[in-house]
Protein backbone atom coordinates (compact mmCIF):
# COMPACT_ATOMS: atom_id res chain seq x y z
CA UNK A 1 0.00 0.00 0.00
CA UNK A 2 1.65 3.18 -1.14
CA UNK A 3 1.68 5.71 1.72
CA UNK A 4 -0.62 8.85 1.99
CA UNK A 5 -0.09 12.32 0.39
CA UNK A 6 -0.15 15.31 2.79
CA UNK A 7 -0.98 18.75 1.18
CA UNK A 8 0.68 20.32 3.84
CA UNK A 9 3.67 18.21 4.46
CA UNK A 10 4.74 16.68 1.01
CA UNK A 11 7.68 14.29 2.22
CA UNK A 12 7.89 13.47 5.76
CA UNK A 13 10.54 10.77 5.23
CA UNK A 14 12.76 13.57 3.72
CA UNK A 15 11.90 16.27 6.34
CA UNK A 16 12.13 13.17 9.27
CA UNK A 17 9.09 13.21 9.99
CA UNK A 18 8.99 9.75 9.59
CA UNK A 19 10.83 6.58 9.32
CA UNK A 20 10.85 3.13 6.85
CA UNK A 21 10.69 0.82 9.76
CA UNK A 22 8.19 -2.41 9.81
CA UNK A 23 6.15 -1.97 12.53
CA UNK A 24 2.56 -2.16 13.67
CA UNK A 25 0.15 0.86 14.37
CA UNK A 26 -0.86 1.13 17.75
CA UNK A 27 -4.07 2.76 16.44
CA UNK A 28 -5.43 0.69 13.44
CA UNK A 29 -3.25 -2.38 14.08
CA UNK A 30 -2.17 -2.90 10.46
CA UNK A 31 1.76 -4.05 9.90
CA UNK A 32 3.29 -1.30 8.25
CA UNK A 33 6.69 -0.35 6.75
CA UNK A 34 6.80 3.47 7.89
CA UNK A 35 6.53 5.08 11.18
CA UNK A 36 5.98 8.42 12.22
CA UNK A 37 8.77 9.76 14.15
CA UNK A 38 7.40 13.35 15.15
CA UNK A 39 5.73 15.36 17.31
CA UNK A 40 2.37 14.08 18.99
CA UNK A 41 0.38 16.52 21.64
CA UNK A 42 -1.50 13.45 22.71
CA UNK A 43 -1.41 10.23 24.33
CA UNK A 44 1.65 8.71 23.33
CA UNK A 45 1.02 5.60 20.92
CA UNK A 46 4.08 2.75 21.02
CA UNK A 47 3.95 3.31 17.15
CA UNK A 48 1.82 5.23 14.53
CA UNK A 49 1.38 4.99 10.85
CA UNK A 50 1.16 8.36 8.23
CA UNK A 51 -2.69 6.54 7.01
CA UNK A 52 -3.84 6.64 10.69
CA UNK A 53 -2.43 10.59 10.48
CA UNK A 54 -4.15 11.18 7.22
CA UNK A 55 -7.27 9.86 8.07
CA UNK A 56 -7.79 11.53 11.36
CA UNK A 57 -8.05 8.40 12.93
CA UNK A 58 -4.76 9.25 15.38
CA UNK A 59 -5.73 12.48 16.73
CA UNK A 60 -9.14 10.86 17.76
CA UNK A 61 -7.95 8.10 19.20
CA UNK A 62 -4.89 9.70 21.20
CA UNK A 63 -6.59 12.83 21.72
CA UNK A 64 -6.79 14.83 25.34
CA UNK A 65 -9.29 17.43 26.05
CA UNK A 66 -6.41 19.65 27.12
CA UNK A 67 -5.03 19.55 23.35
CA UNK A 68 -7.96 20.69 21.86
CA UNK A 69 -9.57 23.97 21.44
CA UNK A 70 -12.87 22.93 20.94
CA UNK A 71 -13.19 20.82 23.99
CA UNK A 72 -13.17 17.68 22.21
CA UNK A 73 -10.76 14.98 21.93
CA UNK A 74 -8.33 15.65 19.50
CA UNK A 75 -4.35 15.11 19.60
CA UNK A 76 -2.06 17.42 16.99
CA UNK A 77 0.76 16.73 15.51
CA UNK A 78 1.96 20.84 15.40
CA UNK A 79 0.89 23.39 17.25
CA UNK A 80 -1.42 26.15 15.98
CA UNK A 81 0.71 29.47 17.21
CA UNK A 82 0.23 32.44 15.54
CA UNK A 83 -2.42 31.48 13.07
CA UNK A 84 -3.50 34.78 10.76
CA UNK A 85 -7.31 35.52 11.15
CA UNK A 86 -7.77 34.54 7.09
CA UNK A 87 -7.34 30.95 7.87
CA UNK A 88 -10.45 28.61 8.16
CA UNK A 89 -10.40 26.72 10.79
CA UNK A 90 -10.48 23.54 8.87
CA UNK A 91 -7.09 24.57 7.92
CA UNK A 92 -6.06 24.72 10.93
CA UNK A 93 -7.70 21.19 11.83
CA UNK A 94 -6.17 19.71 8.73
CA UNK A 95 -2.63 21.03 9.43
CA UNK A 96 -2.79 20.27 13.58
CA UNK A 97 -4.54 16.81 13.36
CA UNK A 98 -4.36 15.19 9.88
CA UNK A 99 -0.44 15.95 8.72
CA UNK A 100 2.36 15.06 10.32
CA UNK A 101 4.22 17.59 12.76
CA UNK A 102 7.89 18.43 13.10
CA UNK A 103 10.64 18.66 16.09
CA UNK A 104 12.26 21.85 16.51
CA UNK A 105 15.07 22.72 18.88
CA UNK A 106 12.16 24.28 20.82
CA UNK A 107 8.41 23.82 20.23
CA UNK A 108 7.90 24.91 16.36
CA UNK A 109 4.93 26.42 14.62
CA UNK A 110 3.68 26.17 11.57
CA UNK A 111 3.81 28.58 9.17
CA UNK A 112 0.63 30.29 6.71
CA UNK A 113 0.77 32.33 4.25
CA UNK A 114 -2.21 33.61 1.79
CA UNK A 115 -4.92 32.70 4.17
CA UNK A 116 -4.16 29.22 3.86
CA UNK A 117 -1.62 26.82 5.97
CA UNK A 118 2.04 26.32 4.07
CA UNK A 119 3.77 23.24 2.97
CA UNK A 120 6.86 22.46 5.51
CA UNK A 121 9.97 21.28 3.33
CA UNK A 122 12.40 20.46 6.14
CA UNK A 123 15.16 21.80 8.22
CA UNK A 124 17.45 24.27 6.74
CA UNK A 125 20.42 26.00 7.13
CA UNK A 126 22.30 29.38 6.40
CA UNK A 127 23.37 27.62 2.41
CA UNK A 128 20.16 26.29 2.12
CA UNK A 129 18.05 29.48 2.68
CA UNK A 130 20.31 31.25 0.52
CA UNK A 131 18.32 30.16 -2.56
CA UNK A 132 15.20 31.13 -0.62
CA UNK A 133 16.12 34.75 -0.24
CA UNK A 134 12.40 35.74 0.71
CA UNK A 135 12.82 33.08 3.54
CA UNK A 136 15.86 34.16 4.47
CA UNK A 137 14.76 37.92 5.13
CA UNK A 138 12.06 36.64 6.93
CA UNK A 139 14.68 35.15 9.28
CA UNK A 140 16.35 38.27 8.92
CA UNK A 141 13.74 40.50 10.14
CA UNK A 142 12.45 37.84 12.99
CA UNK A 143 15.82 39.14 14.59
CA UNK A 144 15.62 42.35 14.13
CA UNK A 145 11.90 42.59 15.35
CA UNK A 146 14.07 40.92 18.50
CA UNK A 147 15.97 44.45 18.66
CA UNK A 148 19.47 42.48 17.57
CA UNK A 149 21.77 44.80 15.30
CA UNK A 150 22.59 44.36 11.79
CA UNK A 151 26.01 42.61 12.34
CA UNK A 152 24.42 40.28 15.19
CA UNK A 153 21.67 39.35 12.82
CA UNK A 154 24.17 38.67 10.21
CA UNK A 155 26.20 36.37 12.79
CA UNK A 156 23.33 34.03 13.66
CA UNK A 157 22.20 33.55 9.97
CA UNK A 158 25.43 32.44 9.33
CA UNK A 159 25.31 29.75 12.20
CA UNK A 160 21.99 28.33 11.11
CA UNK A 161 22.27 24.72 10.58
CA UNK A 162 19.64 21.98 9.60
CA UNK A 163 21.38 19.45 11.96
CA UNK A 164 22.45 21.77 15.05
CA UNK A 165 22.69 24.82 16.76
CA UNK A 166 20.33 27.80 15.52
CA UNK A 167 18.23 26.03 12.80
CA UNK A 168 15.63 27.01 10.28
CA UNK A 169 12.47 25.44 9.16
CA UNK A 170 11.53 25.70 5.52
CA UNK A 171 8.05 26.17 4.58
CA UNK A 172 6.30 27.90 0.74
CA UNK A 173 2.90 29.00 0.41
CA UNK A 174 0.77 26.37 -2.07
CA UNK A 175 -0.62 29.79 -3.91
CA UNK A 176 1.70 32.47 -4.64
CA UNK A 177 5.30 30.00 -4.00
CA UNK A 178 6.77 32.32 -1.63
CA UNK A 179 9.35 30.79 0.85
CA UNK A 180 8.96 31.23 4.10
CA UNK A 181 10.95 30.61 7.33
CA UNK A 182 10.76 30.41 10.72
CA UNK A 183 13.96 29.20 13.44
CA UNK A 184 14.74 28.31 16.67
CA UNK A 185 17.66 27.86 18.77
CA UNK A 186 18.80 24.68 21.08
Amino acid sequence: MSEPVFRYHPDPLATGSAVRSDHVCSVCGLARDVRYTGPIYGRQPGSLCLHCIRSGDAAAALGTAACDPDGGMNAQFSDAVDVPDDVPLQIVKEVTRRTPGFYGWQQPSWLYHCGDGAAFLGPAGYHDLQSHPDALEMVRGSCQQLGWSPHNTEAILRQLDRASGPTAYLFQCLHCGAYLASWDVD
